[in-house]
């Protein structure tokens, strides 16, 4: 049975940061306030996820 867990971490820190920095300077800014922040925290929860979220099975 797989189990979530949260790690927190300098690697998950670090690439945390650089994949919300490499987003912003990639993908161009939308015109209209709230969908552009609508995108940008469904990001940042889906990094968060990536970097923080480790799987351990049991």
């Amino acid at each position: 049975m797989m189990k979530p867990t949260f790690k927190f971490n300098a690697v998950g820190i670090i690439s945390f940061a650089v994949l919300c920095a490499l987003f912003y300077w990639l993908c161009p800014a939308i015109g209209q306030p709230v969908l552009r922040y609508t995108v940008y925290g469904v990001f940042l929860v889906v990094a968060f996820s990536a970097c923080f979220v480790v799987v351990k099975f049991k």
